[in-house]
């Protein structure tokens, strides 16, 4: 040990000392270290500029929303939920020349408060009538805008929804069930289901008038666009009462009346038709609609009713007794000719009739209902019901309809035999002075009776007791304050500018490290 610690004393060559290199503490890699301490510390430093630079980053994070939402804002719309209150023609199933079920209008209809989307007159309503030049227009020409929006702007800008009913909803619901499950069964069974909507639909009207691809609009106040809204409905209303008015109404069969061309027994059964048909049209009204008294004539539906009955009785029943008992014609050779065709025509209608009705019968005592085999539950047995299939009640309908035809058939063929038997056996009385004024009289009394039952009806469908034929809820829709619209997306560019600072920060801290190591690298590279 002596030997080796001499040994190691001995003295080196000069040339060997500088090929002797010492390395202390050197990593074994060249990763560079970073001292967070002195992170954090260059911070502290630059703390009152980036105190500055924080709040700079968050008032842009809350303004950056605000000025985006002026070019992405979406377009304010109103809408208002428009229902149907009018009558309508009942409909009835009946067989078409394919032997396919349809809904018709009797000749002679009984009304009712209408469902769903049915004019007045019991076909479909029109709804793209609101969008026509008529209303539009006619909405715009009595409004001042503050800006100038035309017919063809505000069309693109009206959405119209309609409302279906609860079982057409779940049906609809089931059909896309159907496809997303590609079920072509089901669906094939299912497509045919027809869909029934609900009297009512949702008419919408969004602000931001002007061509599709234009990227500056009009744009109208929110109380602009629901008065907008508002007339457009009002302007359809009124068209709606200008249009179907007058089908609620009989045919006026007074005004064709002419007593110089026609006998005078023909022109006191188209008074008299004309009558019933009134009175007829009287009765099938609601009591409301009965009772309601006009501002203008102070009477009501009853009264114009009454009216109706009590000159019927005392001028057209009189005139019609006196000339049926006394024969009374112009030509009664032409009246006997006419009486003749006409019964000839009655009894070969029922001839027709009489055929169908014996083979309907013969149909429905061969015919046997569809025979249904049901398991009962907890049993291996079964056992079998009759149902009344579609088929049976068709005819059923159809010959119940043979029936009332033929009843009215035989009354026809009654009365014209009576009429030829009088006419034949009287002389037949010329038909006097008194006679054609009275007839003229009463001719002009009927005209004024219906154009005043119409004068009526028109002021009732006007009123608020009707609603005339539609009514409307006041047009909803408001308009977020652009805080609020924007609230969300502020908040988010809050705490995106808070990161932002906080980074920008932390790499303000950072970066005099960096530059510290590369400088002692250089230092030590130049050892």
């Amino acid at each position: 040990m002596d030997n080796n610690e001499g040994r190691n004393d001995i003295g080196l060559p000069k040339e060997a000392d500088r090929q002797i290199q010492l390395v202390v503490n050197r990593p074994e890699t060249d990763e560079t270290t970073i001292d967070l301490g002195n992170v954090f510390h260059n911070m502290k430093k630059l703390r009152p500029i980036f105190a500055w630079l924080l709040i700079l980053c968050l008032l842009l994070g809350i303004c950056i929303p605000l000025l985006l939402y002026q070019f992405t804002r979406p377009q304010m719309t109103v809408s208002s939920v428009v229902t149907l209150r009018y009558e309508t023609p009942k409909k009835i199933k009946k067989l078409d020349e394919n032997d396919k079920e349809t809904w018709v209008i009797p000749e002679e209809p009984e009304y009712e408060m209408v469902t769903d989307l049915s004019a007045p007159d019991g076909e479909d309503l029109d709804l793209n009538q609101i969008t026509s030049s008529y209303v539009l227009q006619t909405a715009l020409d009595s409004m001042t805008l503050s800006q100038p929006v035309t017919a063809r702007y505000l069309r693109s800008n009206i959405k119209i929804t309609t409302v279906l009913t609860e079982e057409s909803s779940r049906t609809k619901e089931a059909l896309q069930g159907l496809a997303e499950a590609k079920n072509a069964d089901a669906y094939t069974h299912l497509e045919d289901a027809e869909m029934k909507y609900k009297n009512r639909f949702i008419v919408s009207l969004t602000n931001g008038f002007g061509e599709e691809d234009s990227r500056t609009k009009l744009e109208l106040t929110i109380e602009e666009l629901k008065m907008l809204l508002d007339r457009v409905l009002t302007v359809y209303n009124q068209y709606l009462v200008k249009t179907y008015a007058d089908l609620k109404l009989p045919e006026d069969k007074f005004s064709a009346i002419d007593i110089q061309e026609l006998d005078v027994m023909d022109s006191l059964d188209e008074l008299r038709a004309g009558t019933d048909a009134l009175l007829d049209f009287g009765e099938k009204k609601t009591d409301t609609v009965k009772t309601y008294r006009s501002w203008k004539t102070g009477r009501s539906l009853e009264d114009w009713m009454e009216t109706i009955k009590t000159f019927k009785s005392i001028n057209i029943d009189y005139l019609y007794t006196m000339a049926y008992e006394n024969a009374v014609t112009r030509d009664k050779d032409a009246l006997l000719a006419s009486y003749k065709y006409r019964l000839r025509s009655a009894k070969n209608d029922l001839q027709k009739a009489s055929e169908e009705i014996e083979e309907t019968n013969k149909i429905l005592r061969s015919y046997k209902n569809d025979e249904i085999y049901i398991s009962m539950q907890e049993s291996d047995g079964s056992r079998t019901t009759k149902v009344a299939t579609d088929y049976y009640n068709k005819l059923a309908l159809q010959q119940t309809n043979n029936y009332d035809k033929a009843r009215e058939l035989k009354v026809a063929v009654a009365d014209y035999e009576d009429r030829i038997a009088r006419l034949e056996a009287a002389k037949g009385a010329e038909v006097t002075e008194d006679i054609e004024a009275e007839l003229g009289r009463s001719v002009t009394t009927a005209r004024s009776l219906y154009d005043q039952v119409r004068d009526h009806m028109e002021e009732l469908f006007g009123s608020p007791l009707y609603t005339t034929f539609e009514e409307h809820s006041m047009p909803q829709g408001k308009q977020e304050n652009f805080l609020t619209a924007s609230a969300k997306k502020m908040v988010i560019g809050a705490i995106v500018g808070l990161v932002l600072a906080c980074g920008l920060w932390f790499l303000a801290g950072l970066a005099p490290e960096f530059s510290k190591n590369r400088k002692d690298e250089k230092e030590a590279a130049a050892k």
